[in-house]
């Protein structure tokens, strides 16, 4: 399974939808159990041999990319913010970026992040 735009839509429809009381019977379960299948996914033999970014710089890169709040990375790596704090300033420098969605954009020019 390869991650799909049309995917990514779909969950992040479903996760708004949810959020503003429409659809309460979404299961926020799911949409996270479907975002950790698709992350899986990621085609390691995509990402450059020449990628500066740690395992757990590309692993918070990734989450941002999924639009993660440095709280809810923190939650999910079982980590305090200012640790996620750190790991990002040192994205940016290595992406030289000073916001994330300009990380993102460096990281996945440079092949060192998944596009998919």
């Amino acid at each position: 399974m390869s991650i799909t735009e049309e995917e990514l839509k779909r969950l992040a429809l479903e996760c708004r939808l949810y959020a503003k009381g429409k659809r309460p019977e979404f299961s926020l379960r799911r949409v996270a159990d479907s975002l950790e299948s698709l992350i899986k996914s990621i085609d390691e033999e995509a990402i450059g041999p020449a990628n500066p970014l740690s395992k757990r710089e590309s692993e918070v890169l990734e989450l941002i990319a999924l639009g993660y709040t440095n709280k809810e990375m923190a939650g999910a790596f079982k980590l305090s913010e200012k640790t996620i704090e750190y790991h990002l300033s040192q994205i940016f420098k290595k992406t030289d970026a000073s916001k994330r969605t300009e990380a993102v954009t460096n990281a996945i020019k440079n092949n060192w992040l998944s596009s998919t």
